[in-house]
């Protein structure tokens, strides 16, 4: 069994999907800022002969004193020969972006020409690239409006000029190269690489900018706008000062974000702010009243709270106006949103509303959208697929997936029964939402979604021709624990008890996790590698109950540096092992055989010492968790919620592991929506996304250990109280601690 798990771990590692992500720029911006000092590491630089391109690490240096748009710009120093070539590539980074272009598009990017010797044709050479596909090279000089030194050109390029271009195809990269050759070398600064649609609003900015609110949290300044419902506004422009005289520019921010987070060097210093909004043409409108914050020291349990308050601002501010549900990302024609992570934005908002971060009305109204827009969608015995189009109800297949999600399903069932504990007034409002909420539970027919030949095992999926004989079943210590105890606890249509140990305790050997999905390639080759390995060491007759289901127990004892792992060691994410108890509080399952509070912290301090042993590039024990580990290339990226999101079982690890990375990364790595999806250390690297997984782990696991609200509320709920009392003997009462109290 420990060689199979060796080989799945192996194929795992190629074949993985990264998790839907939100970034906090526009999905048609290639490159605004490098998020770190010094070097752009999402370029690749790449010269031969007697051809150059300065860079660093093969990245380009980045510009903090002269840019276009703030913070920083590309510095791009060239020498081309004729005895050689350079080119080099911004890649289009952001991960769960699929972007494509339309043929009416275009190309635009901003270019400060500094060495005075360049002459037009010394100027790059340009082009598109896809998967596996390239356009033509352009001249840019032939695009450059008012060619001139030491001042910003705008660079504006139809997108109908580049042949050999597939608008079915996502954009991977834009592509500078050498032109003519030359004997000098040549420096140019580039910023804002877009692609923008014809025509924008051209609508002027008459009206001075809104800057509503700020405030001081130890080195970081919050503030908010109010913005107008003015078309042309594309950007809010934030300047800063030290003497309420000279103000510089210090971040842009995309006009869906209602406010943002600035990063200062020094505490007890008073500093001016005023915004101006920006439109498509780069003009900015009158500037708002100056307003003034002193930076003051916060204390630890202080500066935890501004933490968790950012990860719950991720939830708060990226949903869909039509549905309430939440966005994973934005796109031009569809508002596509996921109802996974809807569920860990809903228990966002009942943390952020009863903490006053969001009204609690409007936490209400938002909730009650959502319920309003699952009751009129399309569903399959009560299933939801993983994502819907937010302006019809329609799903979204991604894949040509057209099956409907178990697991998804049940963490928006799951919050909004925890949703319906907080809602408890009697008035009109809080009365409807519960009973909608309950329309919808009942409404699933658990007892359809079982596995051929049993009736106790969950399948992950159901397809629209009810098809269950190859789908992949739940189990094991990841979200199918939540899945199997609503179906047991339903009010309509259960499943039987016996599920805890049919169900829970054995595991697909198919099974990722159900977050990480490998892709359909990857599912065949995995298939016939595990059918291969179950012949050569008949482990069909170790498969229990059900000898045609490829399901072994989660029990596989093993130890690891120094402490016993009681499910076996597979180096999947700790993120799989937390997320049940998002919800449930870990010794609440009082399992004869099993102690899940030991058990879950013992895999936490078996990672912890692995990647201390390891390295990730830091010289502090405290930072630990990285999720992406490539030996060949040495790439390690630390995961900013596997060790601070560790506190609700190793409160003080936790603790430190989020207090390390906020002092020592906070500048580029920590926003007005948390932590960033990863820190590469090695690398000078940090990621220009969210993972909407990790958002949801600090922040809801930091409620749990501070006040326990969420398991409480969730323990709470009848249904699941009754079933906890059926399966465990052992009194719940004296196995319960908190301290949420309403």
């Amino acid at each position: 069994m420990r060689i199979l798990n060796v080989v799945v771990c192996l194929l795992l590692a190629l074949f993985i999907n990264i998790p839907l992500t939100q970034a906090d720029t526009y999905p048609e911006v290639v490159f605004d800022n490098s998020l770190v000092k010094g070097v752009y590491a999402k370029s690749v630089v790449e010269y031969t002969g007697e051809a150059w391109v300065e860079n660093l690490n093969k990245h380009l240096l980045v510009s903090d004193s002269l840019f276009f748009t703030p913070g920083n710009a590309l510095s791009l120093r060239y020498k081309s020969s004729s005895t050689g070539h350079w080119h080099v590539d911004l890649k289009y980074s952001r991960q769960k972006f699929n972007y494509e272009i339309a043929p009416k598009d275009f190309l635009v990017l901003k270019m400060y020409i500094k060495s005075e010797s360049t002459e037009k044709n010394d100027l790059p050479r340009i082009q598109i690239k896809q998967h596996g596909t390239e356009t033509d090279l352009l001249n840019i000089a032939s695009y450059v409006e008012d060619f001139g030194y030491n001042m910003w050109l705008n660079v504006k390029i139809p997108i109908d000029k580049f042949s050999n271009l597939n608008f079915d195809k996502p954009i991977t990269a834009i592509c500078l190269s050498q032109n003519k050759a030359s004997g000098n070398t040549h420096h140019l600064f580039i910023d804002q690489v877009e692609f923008l649609s014809k025509p924008p609003s051209e609508v002027k900015l008459t009206s001075p900018a809104i800057l509503s609110e700020i405030e001081a949290y130890d080195k970081q300044v919050s503030l908010k706008w109010q913005l107008p419902l003015t078309p042309s506004i594309r950007y809010i422009k934030i300047y800063r000062s030290e003497d309420n005289e000279h103000f510089v520019p210090v971040a842009m921010r995309p006009i869906f974000m209602q406010g943002c987070l600035d990063y200062v060097s020094d505490i007890n210093k008073t500093y001016y702010y005023k915004i101006a909004w920006v439109d498509y043409n780069y003009v900015e409108s009158p500037f708002s009243a100056v307003r003034e914050v002193t930076t003051k020291k916060l204390n630890t349990d202080q500066l935890l709270r501004v933490v968790q308050g950012a990860h719950l601002n991720y939830f708060i501010e990226n949903y869909d106006i039509n549905s309430g549900m939440y966005v994973p990302y934005r796109m031009k024609k569809q508002a596509i949103v996921s109802v996974k992570e809807t569920g860990n934005a809903i228990l966002s908002l009942l943390i952020a509303a009863e903490n006053k971060q969001l009204n609690k009305q409007m936490a209400l109204s938002r909730i009650s959208k959502i319920v309003y827009f699952l009751m009129r969608s399309q569903n399959r015995y009560g299933v939801f697929p993983a994502y819907f189009d937010g302006r019809t109800g329609l799903p979204h297949y991604h894949h040509n997936d057209t099956d409907y999600d178990v697991i998804a399903t049940s963490s928006i069932i799951e919050s909004l029964l925890v949703a319906r504990q907080y809602f408890k007034a009697e008035d009109e409002l809080e009365v409807d939402l519960r009973n909608r909420i309950t329309k919808l539970w009942e409404n699933i027919q658990w007892n359809k979604l079982i596995a051929k030949g049993t009736d106790d095992i969950l399948v992950e999926k159901v397809s629209i021709d009810d098809s269950l004989r190859n789908s992949i079943t739940l189990g094991g210590i990841n979200e199918s624990i939540n899945s199997y105890l609503l179906a047991m606890s339903a009010p309509k249509h259960n499943i039987p008890l016996s599920a805890y140990e049919h169900g829970i305790k054995n595991r697909d050997i198919r099974m990722v996790s159900s977050y990480k999905r490998i892709d359909s390639l990857a599912t065949d080759t995995l298939a016939m590698v595990m059918e291969s390995f179950r012949t050569v060491f008949n482990l069909v007759g170790h498969l229990p109950l059900h000898e045609e289901l490829p399901r072994v127990s989660i029990l596989q004892d093993t130890t690891l540096y120094g402490i016993q792992l009681p499910f076996g060691y597979e180096g999947s994410s700790l993120l799989e092992y937390y997320k049940p108890f998002f919800t449930i509080q870990p010794r609440m399952l009082a399992d004869k055989s099993i102690n899940f509070e030991e058990s879950i912290r013992n895999y936490i301090t078996v990672r912890k010492r692995r990647d201390n042993e390891i390295g990730v590039g830091s010289t502090s024990s405290d930072i630990w968790g990285f999720y992406q580990l490539n030996d060949s290339v040495g790439n390690y990226r630390i995961n900013p919620s596997i060790a601070p999101a560790s506190m609700f079982l190793l409160p003080e690890e936790g603790k430190r592991s989020m207090m390390v990375m906020y002092e020592n990364y906070g500048e580029s790595f920590f926003t007005e929506y948390g932590f960033r999806a990863w820190l590469d250390l090695r690398n000078n690297d940090v990621s220009d996304e969210y993972f909407a997984a990790n958002q949801a782990a600090n922040a809801i696991l930091m409620e749990n250990a501070n006040s326990g609200m969420i398991w409480k509320l969730y323990h709470d709920i009848p249904e699941i109280k009754a079933l906890f009392e059926q399966l465990f003997d052992e009194n719940q009462k004296e196995n319960y601690i908190t301290s949420y109290e309403r």
